[in-house]
């Protein structure tokens, strides 16, 4: 008999395998059912998911332009006849409910609530409480596809400040920001009198019979007033220089004259007496420069003779710049009345040094010749020697550790011409 057998079946068993078919079967719908009915929870869960994320999206954005809006009022307070929809810090109070916040198209109807309460930080430690601010909260509120109250809160406080002030971001400053002299731009000299109405008045010199009233923001020289001979600074009133008042623009050039005799001049001690001289802008010998100021005045408290114990002398030189934009000068400044040759020859040293390490010598590092001057220039100092000395002294750089504060580098600046 072989192996492989046919196997038969009565019709009894068929009918039995029939019946567990149909079982499975049904078993099987029965379970895709269960999946069907599960995957469309999850796909209504999703989508509630999606409008509820959107909707908060919409609620925060409407929250935060409420916030923005009270943030940009345009003034403290709204003048008497105030176009319609003026926004002003005195108007920023709590308001009714607003049941149409949302945009037309929403597919949810937004609810804004804004309130807002004047803050106070006063305590039992501090009673006197800070004014000028206040409370903002804005709610917004909705009903969600499951029509449950959803809601957004935001919190934050509205300072009082002039919208006004804000121009002054845009004002470029004019001078340094460190504290300045008297309050003052640093060029004006610190015997100048404070007038009290942003300006300051300054006799240039005990022979002057001229005075000077600077803004006390730019440094620039606005008047020039005449006085008697003899008239200190502190003397003069704003009713005096008020009629000369903005009746010109100059720039101030002032600095000291030291002296030395000995043949190792020490530039941070020099130890020589003052010697009769006067100031004078020449033309600058650098190419393409403009022509020397024609409106010039230099005063100076030097001796009128040679045998003076006076240590320093003391100048300060009136310049009026041209007519550009800016308003500048160039030019040369000199010492006359000093020897460059003869027995008593002298040479004119310049303290110069590049101070703030550009690379270059400016204006304000006092440069052999000024070009292009824009400003006030003070501190522009000179060391008197003696010519038989090879070079201007170099002297030491700025070194606190050693209680050096002041670069006391010097440059040559005038000399007997050379021999040919």
């Amino acid at each position: 008999m072989s192996s492989l057998q046919r196997t038969h079946r009565s019709p009894a068993d068929r009918r039995t395998v029939r019946g567990v078919t149909l079982i499975e079967a049904l078993v099987a719908m029965l379970i895709m059912a269960f999946g069907m009915v599960a995957l469309v929870g999850i796909q209504s869960t999703m989508r509630r998911g999606a409008d509820l994320a959107k909707q908060r999206g919409e609620a925060l954005r409407i929250a935060q332009q409420e916030i923005e809006r009270a943030r940009g009022y345009w003034t403290l307070a709204a003048p008497a006849g105030a176009p319609a929809g003026t926004v002003d810090y005195a108007g920023l109070t709590t308001q009714a409910a607003n049941s149409a916040a949302g945009d037309a198209d929403s597919n949810a109807t937004f609810t804004l609530t804004r309130t807002v309460t004047d803050w106070s930080d006063a305590s039992a430690e501090q009673p006197q409480a800070q004014a000028g601010l206040k409370a903002l909260r804005v709610e917004v509120s909705w009903v969600d596809r499951a029509n449950e109250t959803q809601r957004v809160e935001l919190n934050t406080f509205i300072a009082k400040a002039d919208p006004a002030l804000s121009g002054s971001m845009m004002v470029p400053p004019v001078s340094s920001p460190t504290r300045r002299p008297g309050e003052r731009e640093a060029s004006i000299p610190v015997q100048a009198k404070d007038l009290g109405n942003k300006t300051s008045v300054f006799v240039p010199g005990p022979t002057a019979t001229v005075a000077w009233v600077f803004n006390n923001l730019t440094g620039v020289i606005t008047g020039r007033c005449t006085v008697a001979m003899g008239t200190s600074s502190s003397s003069l009133t704003l009713q005096d220089v008020e009629a000369c008042s903005n009746n010109t623009v100059g720039y101030l050039l002032s600095g000291t004259i030291r002296f030395s005799n000995s043949l190792r001049p020490d530039p941070a001690n020099p130890e020589g007496f003052a010697l009769p001289l006067d100031m004078v802008i020449t033309n600058s010998r650098l190419a393409g420069a403009i022509a020397a100021p024609t409106v010039q005045q230099c005063f100076d408290d030097a001796p009128t003779s040679p045998s003076s114990t006076m240590p320093f002398v003391s100048y300060n030189c009136f310049i009026e710049p041209n007519n550009g934009t800016p308003r500048i000068w160039s030019g040369r400044a000199e010492l006359s009345g000093i020897e460059l040759t003869g027995a008593n020859a002298r040479k004119v040293c310049r303290y110069s040094a590049d101070y703030d390490g550009n690379g270059s010598i400016s204006n304000a590092e006092h440069p052999e010749n000024y070009n292009a001057v824009s400003s006030s220039l003070a501190r522009q100092n000179f060391l008197v020697i003696n010519a038989s000395v090879n070079r201007c002294p170099s002297g030491a750089p700025i070194d606190p550790a050693n209680g050096v504060f002041v670069n006391s580098n010097t440059e040559l600046q005038q000399a007997a011409p050379a021999q040919p």
